[in-house]
């Protein structure tokens, strides 16, 4: 086993003894661990300062998507059950392509983990609220 996996395997159980990591039971399709350790653990961690995340399942689950650019752009999550702004400004999420639709307007630091948004694409504002 490479050092490499065994620092991976370490902090997954110091993040997992100490509640800071969902594991998600594999199911039928479920996203292989990259590394060769079975399935992917699912997180908040996933979502690094300065980003904004969007996940298609309730509780940091499902596809995963995330950005920290500016401006408007396409997500590969159309309805967001998992969202967590961790950005400096506020974040718009529209029903369709390039910033259009109805919108919602998710503020700096704002975090739903069982919502229903949609989020075909995004547009980053200039201020931290709406």
């Amino acid at each position: 086993m490479s050092s490499r996996h065994l620092l991976r395997r370490r902090l997954t159980t110091l993040a997992l003894a100490a509640g800071l990591l969902i594991a998600v039971p594999p199911t039928a399709g479920a996203q292989e661990d990259p590394i060769g350790g079975g399935p992917v653990v699912l997180s908040a961690s996933q979502c690094a300062a300065g980003r904004f995340c969007l996940w298609s399942g309730a509780g940091y689950t499902g596809a995963f998507w995330s950005t920290g650019s500016a401006g408007v752009q396409s997500s590969q999550v159309s309805i967001a059950r998992t969202v967590w702004n961790r950005t400096g400004v506020a974040v718009r999420l529209y029903s369709g392509s390039g910033a259009t639709g109805t919108w919602i307007c998710v503020n700096s630091g704002g975090l739903y983990t069982s919502t229903s948004m949609p989020s075909t694409s995004i547009r980053t504002m200039t201020t931290a609220i709406c």
